[in-house]
């Protein structure tokens, strides 16, 4: 009974300590309720810079990522190896898992008998006249005719000899080897004037200065498209003054062996000149005109024998039968293609160096070609996939520098940049979303796992020299943005709404462009019981309450 009176003794204290508890808390809500009070201070719009910035939720992903399955298996069979586990770092190139190829090699070796099978067709078609056999017959008679066009010509020479010509080509041969003798003259004469030292070191103090020049510009660290051009043709200064100096000391060396070659064809041409007119007034020899005749007869027959050899060719084979054959062994080669490929395609190979992010089947498990096998990730290049609304996304445009943090990692800021925008995006409940990717800069350290959240502020404008006011002292009417601005001093002014136009807002300051002036006298209000009062201001102004309060007067 004493236990009992002492339960019910803390339980009365309590009823009475929670009903005491509510009627303070109601007598303080009726005291603010009836002392509301509204803050106030007047400051002028300056100028300064401003940022804005969209805070985005994303997650973690491999730039290089991929879903392996047997893509090219017809029917269900059964897994036959599975070579990595989860964590596994592997390289391009490395067997991962495999399935039974018994089967695929005997529809290669088979497709190889069919095609062999094919290939003889077609060769047994084309013996009879081959493409080949055609192709020589023709060049047989090209021959046949060059040589009876040769011979005759070689015969009526030597039949009517032209002695004029013969005298001639003897005088032009002389003259040719004078020309040639006094070109070697004055090429030795050239080479044996040494340069002038002077000239010489005139080129060489070129290059130097064009080497210089360019080795200076060289070791510049500074790099774009201009210093790119002049580079160019500060390498291209100085390997002209090179070549200068080079052509300077060997070219006369060079003339002189050209000049030399030049007299020694000049004298073999005026030999041969000087035999063939000896020859002609000699008189006509008649073993070399048997000889021409024989050769010309020789030719005559090789191309009748070679027409003849040309027509039995016309014949040929059918065809449409050695059409249908080729187009046999075409069909057939493609199917040995086709049977490599699926023998090759039963070993999943990495397609590039990565981790294997999960493993979906084991050895033993029954799959098809949609059945994924395991995923690989390349984990040494990693990037943000970030979520971005229709209301936002016009703001976002590739290039644009980024913040991220990770819940998993409190404390660490990386830095990244935002990639291409897709052009379309996916819906998700009634809005439309878009998938952005940034850069993921400094995080080759960090134990970071493809999938974990990260929130990314993409910093997307910047102005300098804004006109700014506090983003507390924006209100909206009509649809439109307005101010309170002072136009006098005097202690019973009334503010006037002025409607502006606004830029960048970072949730403190907003940019105005147009509708105030550097200088005007701008009211800010807040009203102590009504933090929310500023819901409809730019940047989220609902930031400020708290941050802001000490720094109004109070009317």
């Amino acid at each position: 009974m004493k236990r009992l009176l002492t339960y019910l003794g803390i339980v009365v204290l309590i009823a009475g300590a929670v009903l005491g508890g509510y009627f303070l808390l109601q007598g303080r809500q009726t005291s603010q309720a009836s002392t509301t009070e509204t803050y106030q201070q007047v400051v002028l719009a300056t100028r300064g810079d401003i940022t804005s910035s969209l805070s985005v939720v994303g997650e973690l992903a491999a730039v290089q990522q991929a879903d392996l399955a047997f893509e090219t298996l017809s029917g269900v069979t059964s897994l036959a190896t599975m070579n990595v586990a989860p964590g596994h770092v592997v390289k391009a190139g490395d067997v991962l898992a495999t399935i039974d190829p018994e089967s695929y090699q005997q529809a290669v070796d088979q497709a190889g008998s069919d095609l062999t099978a094919a290939e003889q067709t077609l060769a047994e078609l084309e013996e009879p006249v081959t493409a080949v056999a055609i192709a020589q017959a023709d060049l047989a008679i090209a021959q046949a005719e060059y040589d009876i066009s040769d011979a005759q010509a070689a015969l009526d020479e030597l039949l009517n000899p032209d002695i004029e010509q013969l005298k001639t080509d003897v005088a032009d041969a002389k003259t040719a080897l004078a020309e040639a003798q006094i070109d070697l003259l004055t090429a030795q004469q050239t080479l044996n004037d040494t340069p002038s030292s002077d000239s010489m070191e005139r080129l060489l103090d070129t290059e130097g200065d064009r080497a210089e020049a360019y080795y200076r510009l060289l070791n510049e660290t500074y790099r774009d498209d201009y210093y790119e051009d002049r580079l160019t043709m500060a390498f291209n200064q100085m390997m002209d003054a090179k070549e200068a100096r080079i052509e300077a000391e060997v070219q006369p060396q060079l003339d002189v062996l050209n000049a030399e070659i030049s007299v020694h064809k000049a004298e073999q041409t005026l030999v041969s000149a000087e035999e063939a007119l000896a020859a002609a007034l000699s008189g006509t020899d008649s073993v070399e005109t048997a000889r021409a005749k024989v050769t010309l007869n020789s030719a005559v027959v090789a191309l009748a024998k070679a027409r003849e050899a040309r027509a039995e060719l016309d014949e040929g084979p059918d065809a449409t039968d050695l059409a249908a054959a080729m187009a046999d062994v075409d069909e057939k080669k493609l199917a040995l293609a086709d049977a490599e490929a699926a023998l090759a395609a039963t070993s999943l190979v990495a397609p590039f160096d990565g981790t294997i992010l999960q493993v979906d089947a084991n050895a033993g498990d029954r799959i098809s070609s949609s059945t994924t096998i395991l995923t690989i990730a390349d984990l040494t290049g990693l990037e943000v996939l970030t979520s971005v609304d229709e209301t936002t996304i016009k703001s976002v445009t590739a290039g644009q520098a980024a913040q991220i943090t990770f819940d998993a990692l409190p404390g660490q800021t990386l830095s990244g940049v935002v990639g291409s925008i897709p052009l379309q995006g996916t819906l998700q409940g009634d809005v439309m979303v878009y998938e952005v990717p940034v850069s993921l800069q400094g995080a080759q350290n960090l134990s970071l796992m493809v999938g974990m959240t990260a929130n990314v502020s993409i910093a997307t404008g910047e102005a300098a020299g804004a006109l700014l006011v506090p983003t507390m002292a924006l209100t909206r009417s009509g649809g439109m943005y307005q101010v309170q601005v002072l136009d006098s001093t005097s202690p019973d002014a009334v503010p006037q709404a002025v409607p502006v136009q606004i830029g960048l807002s970072n949730g403190t300051y907003t940019q105005i462009t147009a509708g105030v002036n550097e200088g005007d006298r701008v009211v800010v209000q807040l009203s102590g019981s009504d933090s929310a009062a500023s819901q409809n201001q730019p940047g989220g102004g609902g930031l400020l309450g708290g941050g802001m309060m000490g720094m109004f007067g109070r009317r």
